[in-house]
Parts: C-alpha cells; sequence; structure tokens
C-alpha cells in the first residue's frame, strides 16, 4: 500500500498555532519550512513577520511587544509587526555601562561595538496570516 504524500506548495497556508495560544500583546515563534516566524496577537489581530532582527539577527521572539512594536533583545531595534517595517534603529546604550565589566572585556566590547555600529538595520518580511475558527494559518 502506497501512502499519499502531500506537498505544499509556496500559495499554501499551514496551520501554526490555535487563537488561545497567543494572549492579546504577545507572540510566538514558530518555524516553517526552516523558516523562524513570529507570530503576534495585536488587539485581537494576528500578524506573522520573520523572526530575526533586520540588524543582527537576533530572535525577536526573545524580546518585548507593546502594541504593534516589536523590540529586538539584543540592541533594541524597533519594527512594526503589521508592516514589517523598522521604526527605530538600535540604540547606542545596548551595550551599556562598560565600566562594571574587567578591563579585558571592556576592550572586547568597545571593539565588537564597532563592528557592529555600521550594520545597517533593515526591515523584516511579513508573511500572509489566515484565521479559520481558532486556528492560525500562515502562507510563506
Amino acid at each position: 500500500m502506497r501512502l499519499k504524500q502531500t506537498v505544499i506548495e509556496e500559495s499554501d497556508f499551514v496551520e501554526v498555532a490555535k487563537t488561545s495560544e497567543i494572549e492579546r500583546g504577545k507572540m510566538k515563534r514558530v518555524a516553517i519550512k526552516g523558516v523562524d516566524i513570529l507570530v503576534a496577537n495585536v488587539d485581537g489581530n494576528f500578524y506573522a513577520v520573520d523572526d530575526r532582527c533586520g540588524h543582527m539577527n537576533a530572535m525577536l521572539s526573545m524580546g518585548t511587544l507593546t502594541g504593534r512594536i516589536v523590540v529586538c533583545p539584543f540592541h533594541f531595534a524597533e519594527f512594526d509587526v503589521t508592516t514589517g517595517k523598522k521604526v527605530k534603529d538600535p540604540h547606542e546604550e545596548s551595550f551599556g555601562n562598560l565600566e562594571r565589566f574587567p578591563e579585558d572585556l571592556q576592550k572586547l566590547m568597545i571593539y565588537a561595538k564597532k563592528l557592529v555600529d555600521p550594520v545597517k538595520t533593515y526591515d523584516i518580511q511579513t508573511h500572509e496570516v489566515k484565521v479559520e475558527e481558532d486556528k492560525i494559518f500562515i502562507r510563506l
């Protein structure tokens, strides 16, 4: 007996969560075909964006969501989850007060900051979301 193999086409929606799993003002990380996706609940509406910061590739789902703005946990760049647009560049304060660290680590962090500062911050990709009953579907 041969089993029928289902192939997911790019145009197909994939179920990623139940609406009850993502409360208002919260977000969840899911993976679809090797792509990390952040699903956010903004006032009862669901949005999906790539779960990687457009600056240094950190996981946005580890950051914070305030309204429709997700803040990267690494350098605090901000993105609108409804559009994927960058709304604020990374903050210089992300390295904090270096004097609290040993001198060798301070030098390393200063060097790392020099490497990171010129990195451009890009918008993040959005993905189409469909909600049917209590199920959230995303199309890549």
